[in-house]
C-alpha cells in the first residue's frame, strides 16, 4: 500500500498539471487568436492612416509651391479630395490665430473668416507635424477625423492643412476584414471614442466606450482585459495599441471559454490539492502506523528475549532443585516408614516432608514457565471446559461475585494443553476475585479474533477473563507476565500465576495480553489457535514470535 501511494501520489500530481497546463493553453489560444485578430486590424488602419498622411503632404508641398493664393489652395483642395474618396472636407488655418481661411465646405468667396474652435491658436507653428487626432464631432453631430498637417514655405509654416477624414473608412476597413460573427471589434482613439465599432456603428461612432475599454485604450500596449460591452454581454476583450497614433483595436471574445477554462482550472487545482493531500495523509498515516508497528515488535523481542532469559535461568534452578528435592521427599518418605508410629519426633518429620513436597509444586509451576515441561496440545472445547469448571468457579469466586461466560459459535474450539487452560483460567479467575474484595463480576468471554503475526493476519480465538475491579497502573501492568512479580501479600500469591498464563499461550503458538486502566477493571486475554470444527488449523503461528505483554498483575 505504501508503495502504490508513492506511486500514485506524483502520478495524480503530474496528471493534474498536465491537464492544468492543457486547459491554460487552450485559454492562451483563444487569448493569442483574439490579439492576432487585434493587432492585424490595427496593421490595416496604421496603413490606411500612412496613405491619408502621404496624400495629405502631397497636398501641403502642392500649395506651397503654388503661387496663386488662396484660390490656387482651393483648387488643390477639391482635387485632392475628390482623388482620395475618403476626405469630407479640408480647411487652411492662419497658424497662431486659428482663423479659418477657407473650407471646402463654403463657396472661395464665402466669409470664412472664423475662429476653429477644433484647433488651439496657440499652437506654436514650429512644433508643427503630419498627425491624425483622435475622432470629433461638429456641431450637428457629425464625426470626423482631423489630420493636421504644416504647409512650409522657405521655411516657414504658411498654413495649418486640415483634412476631415470620414472615419466610415476605417470601419468599412475593418469591418470588411472581420465582419460582424458574434464578436464585436472596434478602433478607438486614445481617449477610448470609437472611430469604428461592428455593433452600433451609426449609434456610436464619436462617442466613448465602457470604462474597461477607456482604461485599456489609456494604458496602451497589448493584453486582455474582462468587459461588459455597451449591449451587457460579459466578454473578454484583446486589444493592441498602435505606437505611431496612439489608436488601438479591440476584439471582444466570448466569455464562457474563458470562465470555463479558468473553473476547469480552479476545480482541477482543488481536486488534485485535495486528493494530494488525502494520499499524503494516508501515506503519513501508514508510515505512523509501521513505525508504530515496528515500535510495538520491538517491544515484542525484548519481552520474549527478557522472558526466554528469565525462563532458562529460572528452569536450570528449578530443574537442580527438583533433584535436590527429590532427594529430599524419598529419604523422608523412607524414614517415615521406617519410624515407630509413637515416636514424637514423627510430627516433625511429617511437617517437613509436606513442606518438601509444597516446594515440588512451586518447582513444577517453574518448569512449565521455562518451558522445560511438554504440553499436550489438543484441540479443546472451550464451552464444555467452562461448563466442567462451573462448580469450582463459584466455590473459588465466593458468593459477592457474579460469574458470566460467553462463549461464540465460531469461537468454541482451540488447540492448546487442557489442564493447563484450566488452570491458567482458574488463575485468572482467583486474581479478579483479589481485585475486588467487594464483589463485583467476573466475564469469561470466547470470541474469534485476527491478529497480524509473521507479516500476515491469522485468525485466533481470544479468550479473556474481564474484572470489574480497581484496574492496575501502566508500571505495574507492563510487568504483569514477570514471573515472581506480584503485587500481593506474601502470604497470598508467588508471583508466578500469569507468568504461567503467559508460558500456556506462548507454547500452544498463542499470545497473552493485558488491558487495563486504573479504576476501569482489567481484562486479561489470551490468543489461542483456533481449531475450525473441532480439527486444529492446518498452520500453526511460530511460537517463538515474540509478542510484548501489555496487561496487568498477579
Amino acid at each position: 500500500m505504501t508503495l502504490a501511494v508513492a506511486v500514485l501520489l506524483p502520478l495524480i500530481v503530474l496528471g493534474g498539471f498536465q491537464l492544468y497546463t492543457s486547459v491554460n493553453a487552450d485559454r492562451r489560444a483563444l487569448e493569442s487568436q483574439g490579439r492576432d485578430r487585434a493587432a492585424e486590424i490595427m496593421r490595416l488602419v496604421d496603413a490606411q492612416i500612412l496613405a491619408e498622411i502621404k496624400l495629405g503632404n502631397a497636398l501641403a508641398a502642392a500649395i506651397s509651391q503654388d503661387k496663386s493664393g488662396l484660390p490656387g489652395a482651393y483648387r488643390l483642395a477639391q482635387q485632392f479630395r475628390a482623388a482620395s474618396g475618403t476626405w469630407n472636407s479640408v480647411w487652411l488655418t492662419q497658424p497662431g490665430t486659428g482663423v479659418r481661411l477657407l473650407d471646402l465646405r463654403q463657396p472661395l468667396n464665402a466669409p470664412t473668416l472664423q475662429a476653429s474652435p477644433d484647433l488651439a491658436p496657440s499652437l506654436r507653428p514650429e512644433a508643427l507635424r503630419p498627425f491624425v487626432d483622435g475622432i470629433l464631432r461638429h456641431s450637428d453631430g457629425r464625426a470626423y477625423l482631423p489630420m493636421n498637417i504644416p504647409v512650409r514655405r522657405d521655411g516657414e509654416v504658411i498654413y495649418l492643412l486640415t483634412v476631415e477624414i470620414d472615419p466610415g473608412s476605417i470601419h468599412q476597413l475593418a469591418l470588411e476584414r472581420y465582419p460582424q460573427r458574434g464578436v464585436v471589434s472596434a478602433v478607438v482613439d486614445r481617449h477610448g471614442r470609437f472611430i469604428s465599432r461592428s455593433l452600433g456603428y451609426d449609434r456610436w461612432v464619436g462617442r466613448r466606450g465602457s470604462v474597461y475599454l477607456q482604461a485599456a485604450a489609456k494604458r496602451g500596449g497589448e493584453g486582455l482585459y474582462k468587459n461588459i460591452t455597451l449591449e451587457g454581454v460579459s466578454t473578454y476583450t484583446a486589444y493592441v495599441s498602435s505606437r505611431a497614433s496612439g489608436w488601438s483595436t479591440h476584439v471582444a471574445l466570448s466569455a464562457t471559454p474563458f470562465d470555463a477554462a479558468r473553473l476547469w482550472s480552479n476545480t482541477i487545482w482543488f481536486v488534485v490539492a485535495l486528493v494530494s493531500a488525502a494520499l499524503s495523509a494516508l501515506l503519513m498515516w501508514i508510515a505512523f502506523r509501521d513505525l508504530a508497528e515496528a515500535r510495538s515488535e520491538q517491544q515484542r523481542m525484548l519481552q520474549a528475549q527478557k522472558m526466554e532469559a528469565v525462563g532458562h535461568l529460572t528452569g536450570g534452578i528449578a530443574h537442580d532443585f527438583n533433584n535436590l528435592l527429590t532427594a529430599i521427599i524419598g529419604g523422608l518418605d523412607l524414614f517415615l516408614k521406617r519410624s515407630d508410629p509413637a515416636d514424637q519426633n514423627r510430627r516433625l518429620l511429617q511437617g517437613a516432608l509436606e513442606a518438601a513436597q509444597r516446594g515440588a509444586k512451586l518447582t513444577s509451576r517453574l518448569l512449565a514457565f521455562s518451558r522445560t515441561q511438554r504440553l499436550t496440545i489438543e484441540t479443546v472445547d472451550i464451552r464444555s471446559t467452562l461448563d466442567d469448571m462451573s462448580q469450582l468457579l463459584d466455590q473459588s469466586l465466593g458468593p459477592n461475585i457474579i460469574c458470566r461466560t460467553i462463549v461464540a459459535d465460531d469461537a468454541r474450539w482451540v488447540s492448546t494443553d487442557r489442564n493447563q487452560l484450566e488452570l491458567a483460567l482458574l488463575n485468572l479467575a482467583v486474581n479478579g476475585r483479589d481485585a475486588m474484595p467487594d464483589g463485583g463480576t467476573l466475564t469469561v468471554e470466547a470470541k474469534r479474533v485476527n491478529s497480524r503475526r509473521n507479516g500476515s493476519r491469522l485468525s485466533y480465538v481470544g479468550l479473556s477473563v474481564t474484572d470489574t475491579g480497581d484496574g492496575m497502573a501502566p508500571h505495574i501492568r507492563s510487568q504483569a507476565f514477570d514471573p515472581f512479580f506480584t503485587t500481593k501479600d506474601a502470604s497470598k500469591g508467588t508471583g508466578l500465576g500469569l507468568a504461567q498464563v503467559y508460558a500456556l499461550a506462548r507454547q500452544s503458538g498463542g499470545d497473552a495480553e493485558i488491558v487495563s486502566e486504573p479504576g476501569n477493571g482489567t481484562t486479561v486475554c489470551l490468543l489461542l489457535p483456533l481449531a475450525v470444527d473441532g480439527r486444529p488449523p492446518d498452520t500453526q503461528p511460530d511460537p517463538s514470535v515474540p509478542k510484548v505483554a501489555t496487561g496487568s498483575g498477579a
